[in-house]
């Protein structure tokens, strides 16, 4: 779907939201053929809620997801995220490693590279303690992103060209 951040693709089943892909990240593809009732519902619901998340309209993503695929320490330390960071702030690589019971702020950085639902599991909001880090979605969204949730403020255009 099209939205204010750019062309996100969200894949879901029976049980709910399986993955999320950033702008960038896929080419977008034709919508799905056939599917039961149950996904079609998952689909819609995600799909206006990040429309709206991505326009400033909303702030919370809450959807049924699909945890399948997401091997349990990862998960723990997603679900970790979704609790200490919410939306606004952010959270050190090291913090929510600490927070999560995963010593090394690299192992986290990992985790955060592998979230199948960014957006929803709100990555962006990792920060460096030293920067913005890392972003699977290309640093100039996450900047966006935070920008977008006041996190950071907003880059002034002084209408200065060079």
């Amino acid at each position: 779907m099209e939205t204010a951040i750019g062309w996100v693709d969200v894949e879901g089943t029976e049980r709910g939201i399986r993955r999320v892909h950033l702008p960038g990240a896929v080419p977008p593809r034709p919508a799905p053929g056939e599917g039961t009732e149950e996904v079609a519902h998952h689909l819609a619901d995600a799909s206006e809620q990040i429309r709206r998340y991505a326009a400033g309209e909303q702030e919370a993503l809450a959807f049924v997801l699909d945890w399948d695929g997401v091997e349990p320490t990862h998960r723990h330390v997603l679900e970790t995220l979704c609790a200490i960071a919410p939306y606004g702030q952010t959270v050190t690589y090291g913090e929510l490693g600490r927070a999560a019971g995963v010593e090394d702020p690299r192992d986290i950085g990992a985790y955060m590279a592998r979230n199948p639902l960014p957006l929803v599991v709100p990555c962006h909001r990792v920060v460096a303690s030293d920067g913005l880090g890392g972003y699977g979605g290309g640093l100039e969204l996450k900047r966006t992103l935070l920008e977008l949730e006041g996190a950071l403020p907003a880059r002034l255009d002084l209408g200065v060209t060079i």
